[in-house]
């Protein structure tokens, strides 16, 4: 896609997002919510490679931390800081 065709799709976004929500927030607010919709070609691939090595990793037994362990880790890590 060039930049001028991602320009346009941005544009038919943007105002679909403002026909629908006429407090829509800023551009850049805009801009951010239409990126989240339609991540860059890089980023997809980025995270198909996250998503492949987890279920390698997963394949061979590595379960990483449970949430709650993490989740006591870092409210004592803040708990320390005040």
């Amino acid at each position: 896609m060039t930049i001028e065709q991602e320009l346009d799709a941005f544009v038919t976004f943007a105002r679909g997002q403002l026909a629908d929500d006429t407090d829509a927030g800023s551009l850049d607010a805009l801009f951010d919510r239409w990126r989240l919709e339609n991540p860059p070609p890089e980023s997809r691939d980025e995270d198909v490679a996250a998503i492949a090595a987890s279920l390698e990793d997963f394949r061979r037994g590595e379960r990483g931390v449970p949430a709650r362990d993490t989740s006591a880790a870092l409210h004592s890590e803040l708990d320390e800081r005040g």
